[in-house]
């Protein structure tokens, strides 16, 4: 087995919710953490600006890290898993009758992106890439033995320019 690459820090939380409007307010509320931001994604990966939002990002603190230097703190994510087009098990969500963690998000450096990539897949992992033009970021999804989405995300100046 190869050797491990360099983890940056924790990127995110995300927590599969029943009752996305209440559980913002008792996060917000309890222990302090704003909005950041919040969309509906019902349809499809395009957000609907009139809908109800099926996520929302909270902020748990600033990071003083790539991805947190250029607009990602440290987050707290709710995805309301019945109403988040990529949360429902028919696109390959996680089974919330096994838990309310719908993923863990680790940063990396983008330096090491690629590294990482390839050592996912050569451990048969098969990653699945994605980009975040809004937050400027691009990540690799993969699971852990027992189906738990795992990301790693990296700062990427140039994922912004894919949106156009």
């Amino acid at each position: 087995m190869s050797t491990p690459l360099p983890i940056t820090g924790v990127a995110e939380i995300v927590l599969s919710v029943r009752d996305l409007p209440r559980m913002r307010q008792f996060y917000m509320d309890v222990l302090g953490f704003p909005v950041l931001g919040q969309s509906c994604h019902e349809r499809g990966p395009d957000a609907d600006p009139d809908g109800e939002p099926t996520i929302a990002f909270l902020i748990i603190a600033p990071a003083d890290t790539p991805l947190g230097r250029n607009n990602h703190p440290t987050l707290l994510v709710l995805i309301d898993y019945r109403r988040h087009v990529f949360a429902r098990p028919r696109f390959d969500g996680h089974d919330v009758r096994r838990s309310t963690l719908n993923h863990l998000a680790f940063e990396i450096s983008l330096e090491d992106y690629a590294a990482h990539r390839d050592r996912l897949a050569a451990l048969g992992l098969d990653p699945q890439t994605t980009t975040f033009p809004a937050m400027t970021a691009r990540a690799l999804f993969f699971k852990d033995p027992e189906g738990n989405q795992l990301e790693l995300i990296c700062h990427d100046p140039a994922a912004a320019a894919e949106s156009a």
